[in-house]
């Protein structure tokens, strides 16, 4: 097993003679939000994301209306791999699109962000964004 899957490390590829750091930016939202989020999104230049239906619970484990108790919740993923200098504005678009009323609410949903390895074309096998 590739134990670089399990690290933590902060990794680059080589693009020409620049290193560029990929950062894969993970949100989980409301699906409300998410399309959105991928309007704005695509609006201000990123227009490469992956969305994808979950289910799954926070730090409340669920929710409880009346006497019906729902374990796990519909959301929505979004993924998208930027550059390094570029997490900060999807993280504040993603961030601003998701929050509900001024001060948000739980259920609003968490940004993940996390180190990319590689990234490779699959058509041409190039090793870029």
């Amino acid at each position: 097993m590739d134990e670089n899957r399990h690290c933590s490390l902060r990794f680059s590829i080589l693009v020409g003679k620049d290193v560029f750091a990929l950062k894969m930016i993970k949100a989980i939202v409301r699906p409300e939000k998410a399309a959105d989020i991928l309007a704005c999104l695509n609006n201000a230049g990123f227009r490469a994301a992956t969305r994808s239906s979950v289910l799954g619970r926070g730090k409340q484990q669920g929710l409880k209306v009346g006497s019906v108790y729902y374990g796990e919740i519909s959301k929505e993923n979004i993924t998208i791999v930027v550059e390094d200098g570029e997490v900060d504005a999807v993280a504040e678009i993603i961030s601003k699109i998701a929050r509900t009323g001024k001060d948000g609410a739980y259920g609003d949903g968490k940004i993940f962000i996390l180190d990319v390895l590689r990234a490779i074309t699959i058509s041409t096998g190039e090793e870029s964004l």
